[in-house]
């Protein structure tokens, strides 16, 4: 069965992933989740660990790579160009390089502007983990625009008026709990509908 491999920055989006990939996947392949401890640290490790994968795939493992990253206040182009090129120096082909019908190994993705716009992005995910919260207006910010900006701020804001995390916001606790709620169908977040489009191609 092929294995894809996830190269994440930080612990919440390995706790995330953790619960959201058995259902994106399906069973359809295997999954190891590799936490790189920052994203300065992904960046810098990229493409030597992307020439290794390069090499197995050389060797006939059927292995596929998925990297994802936060916007947080880059260019987004710049930073998809970056990790790109990263690919191309480690070997590697990329989803969005590959001429149509031709094989790729690699995607990249980047949350816009980080994990928690994906969270905004489906107020019935977050009701479902966190059963007190009201009604969510979507016409309204934060909702209105996940990718605005501000997004781990904003949530943790509205969660602790509804007597959700009242001091430090658990980022990893409740990235594992949203996760595992998210719908690839009724998110409005364009990056995390990008993410799973990637995921899917993957299979």
């Amino acid at each position: 069965m092929r294995c894809i491999h996830f190269l994440v920055e930080e612990p919440s989006a390995e706790a995330a992933l953790r619960n959201l990939l058995p259902r994106l996947l399906a069973n359809r392949a295997r999954f190891i989740i590799i936490n790189l401890g920052s994203k300065q640290a992904l960046l810098k490790k990229l493409v030597p660990r992307l020439r290794a994968y390069a090499d197995l795939i050389q060797a006939g493992e059927d292995l596929r790579v998925v990297v994802l990253v936060d916007r947080d206040n880059d260019n987004c182009a710049q930073l998809k160009d970056r990790l790109e090129q990263a690919a191309s120096d480690g070997g590697l082909v990329t989803k969005r390089s590959a001429k149509a019908g031709k094989p790729f190994h690699i995607v990249t993705r980047i949350a816009v502007e980080e994990l928690e716009s994906w969270f905004l992005g489906d107020p019935d995910a977050l009701r479902a983990t966190f059963p007190r919260l009201p009604s969510i207006n979507t016409k309204t910010a934060p909702f209105r625009n996940p990718e605005n900006g501000g997004s781990w701020e904003a949530l943790h804001r509205f969660l602790r008026k509804h007597g959700y995390y009242p001091g430090t916001y658990q980022k990893i606790d409740a990235a594992r709990r949203i996760a595992a709620n998210l719908s690839p169908d009724a998110n409005r977040t364009p990056s995390f509908g990008a993410f799973c489009r990637g995921i899917e191609a993957c299979t």
